[in-house]
């Protein structure tokens, strides 16, 4: 940071006493901006729609990473995988949003979970994942535009930009998608089972449990190696260097869900129903193997940079090549350019929606409730207006 900065490391200790004091300045910058988010939208006079309430959001949230694009990178990998106290803060001021979304919203949008007696409302955590997530996109996607450093160019495109997230969010990723599949087939044909996976992976259990023990900043190689009963250097007897072993690693596990998901994509006959497979999939693999989900935020957390990201690109798109297909011949441009945002968006949804409702397979009628309600929230959005338009598979 020093060297980014063009300063010594004393001069910005002049300011913060340590990492922890910069950090917690950081913080409070950061929820004082998106508290300034949260007031505009509570000062809404009511009553009020909810396409007014959800594009005051999305502009709020958009001129935000307009100001300061590098709010993504502090949200995604310091302040959510962070101290609890702080995570909360930021949930916070989303039910704030939350509280003036919800009379709006369809009442079966809610989801009881028997685990911990709450209610997880998909439709909300969409609403939030879409337009902060999406948004935050906006200024590092499609890829190129994160390689390049491009940004939005003039207010025309900042406000087309806004338009199409908050039609996206209200009506939905896929608005034409069926809503009336068979959905205990295609569940019975795409969940994935525990002796379907690859063998317990050491690695990602022990990160997991160091994790678990001092949280994501401070799970250490060294933590991590010693959890193993092993030496850091005999971590790299194995591997050139630890980009090399976490690569391997991930890209393991991705090429496995791939083959398992095309396998059983070949098998389901319409766009909805591969897009409701795809769906199950990812919940089960992710349920079936939990310390998956602990890695890859870990690996986030870390900055580790994942070697053979154009070979990752090209395997995800393979992956749901039937959405690259669908959305191809699409009449909106920046809906044909969004595949890896797509997946994206769906993997964040189902990584929180899983930690939320306290998920597990063994509850499988409250499993498949979730997943079904997935579908509908991301195909059709927050409205709760039901589309009759033809499905159809391109």
């Amino acid at each position: 940071m020093s060297e980014r900065l063009g300063v010594t490391k004393q001069a910005i200790y002049r300011h913060f006493p340590n990492k922890a004091a910069l950090v917690e300045a950081l913080t409070e910058t950061f929820l004082a901006a998106y508290g300034e988010v949260r007031d505009t939208v509570v000062a809404i006079p009511q009553p009020a729609t909810l396409r007014t309430i959800v594009e005051r959001y999305a502009e709020g949230v958009w001129r935000m990473f307009e100001d300061l694009p590098q709010y993504y990178f502090f949200l995604m990998l310091k302040l959510l995988p962070g101290p609890e106290v702080d995570r909360k803060r930021f949930y916070d001021l989303g039910d704030d949003i939350s509280n003036i979304v919800q009379p709006h919203l369809v009442p079966d949008a809610a989801i009881h979970s028997r685990s911990n007696g709450q209610h997880c409302q998909l439709s909300l955590m969409f609403m939030h994942v879409q337009l902060v997530v999406w948004s935050a996109f906006g200024f590092w996607t499609p890829l190129g535009q994160l390689r390049n450093g491009a940004r939005e160019r003039n207010a025309t495109q900042r406000d087309n930009r806004i338009a199409h997230t908050v039609e996206l969010c209200l009506n939905g990723l896929f608005p034409g998608a069926e809503l009336n599949i068979d959905y205990a087939s295609v569940e019975q044909l795409s969940e994935v089972r525990q002796d379907e996976l690859l063998e317990p992976n050491r690695f990602f259990a022990a990160v997991d449990a160091v994790v678990s023990e001092v949280g994501f900043e401070k799970a250490s190689l060294d933590r991590i190696a010693q959890q193993l009963d092993m030496t850091k250097s005999s971590l790299y007897f194995y591997f050139d260097n630890k980009d090399t072993m976490f690569s391997q690693a991930l890209q393991t596990e991705r090429h496995h869900f791939r083959d398992l998901f095309l396998a059983r994509a070949l098998q389901l006959r319409s766009f909805s129903e591969r897009l409701y497979g795809y769906i199950v999939a990812l919940a089960s693999y992710y349920l079936n193997n939990r310390s998956l989900m602990v890695f890859s935020n870990w690996v986030q957390v870390q900055r580790v940079p994942v070697a053979g990201c154009t070979p990752d690109e090209q395997e995800v798109i393979q992956t749901a090549d039937f959405i690259r297909r669908h959305l191809q011949g699409h009449s909106n441009p920046l809906r044909r350019d969004e595949v890896i945002e797509t997946l994206a968006l769906l993997s964040i949804l189902m990584n929180r929606g899983i930690q939320a409702c306290g998920l597990a397979l063994d509850r499988r009628e409250e499993l498949f409730a979730f997943t079904r309600d997935f579908y509908r929230t991301v195909s059709h959005g927050i409205s709760g207006k039901e589309r009759t338009i033809a499905d159809e598979d391109q």
